[in-house]
């Protein structure tokens, strides 16, 4: 049996570990991305790979800021992009300064910039979590537009938790087919999502990895699909 978390399992098993467990959501995340970089270094050959994470304004862009901020003080060439600023929360603000701080975070406007030499070798998707219950529009549409043409063009695409635009419980795009990103490989948190089990999803995710968050193991007493 496999253990799957639906959205609503996935939000309180953070409350668990926050209330219960007296883990603030900050250092879950920065847990997380020190377990998403160590999996993302595994895949470079060199350190002058070009890795570029887009962020969103969330958890999971916190994620991805944090990620970053873990490759760059490794000594790798990773930046963030900044997708819907405005709306940063404040976990993710504080993986974001910090990221900045260390290297660089970039507007998302600058993607239009990106020249020969430029092109992102991982591109790192970090714009939704697995919270997602609408289409992507504006900015974040776009971001995810773009995320799917660089893996067209070579790049490596790998998505955080669950690639953005994907319904965390069905495994469908919210939107059209082109609303998802369609990752090369998932690093989810904790365990796999509900909808991961759905064959529409296989087109998205890529190789699937677990991530730890250093939590509570998570057991039988979850919901389980075979």
């Amino acid at each position: 049996m496999t253990i799957r978390f639906s959205r609503a399992q996935s939000i309180e098993y953070d409350r668990a570990c926050s209330q219960d467990l007296g883990l603030p959501s900050i250092v879950l995340m920065t847990h997380a991305a020190v377990e998403c970089a160590a999996l993302i270094r595994a895949m470079l050959s060199s350190r002058t790979t070009n890795i570029i994470a887009l962020c969103g304004s969330g958890n999971n862009g916190g994620d991805g800021y944090a990620i970053v901020r873990t490759l760059q003080s490794w000594g790798f060439r990773a930046r963030a992009i900044e997708v819907a600023p405005a709306r940063i929360g404040s976990d993710a603000r504080i993986m974001r300064d910090a990221a900045a701080a260390l290297g660089r975070v970039d507007p998302f406007e600058s993607i239009n910039a990106l020249g020969r030499g430029d092109e992102p070798t991982i591109l790192i998707d970090a714009i939704f979590g697995t919270g997602l219950t609408r289409a992507p529009v504006g900015d974040e549409l776009a971001a995810i537009e773009w995320i799917n043409a660089q893996g067209l063009r070579g790049s490596r695409i790998v998505a955080i938790d669950i690639p953005s635009g994907l319904d965390c419980d069905t495994g469908q795009p919210l939107g059209c087919a082109t609303s998802a990103v369609r990752a090369t490989q998932t690093l989810t948190m904790v365990c796999e999502k509900a909808g991961f089990a759905s064959d529409s999803a296989r087109h998205y995710l890529g190789a699937v990895s677990i991530v730890p968050i250093g939590g509570a193991p998570v057991t039988q007493e979850h919901q389980t699909v075979e």
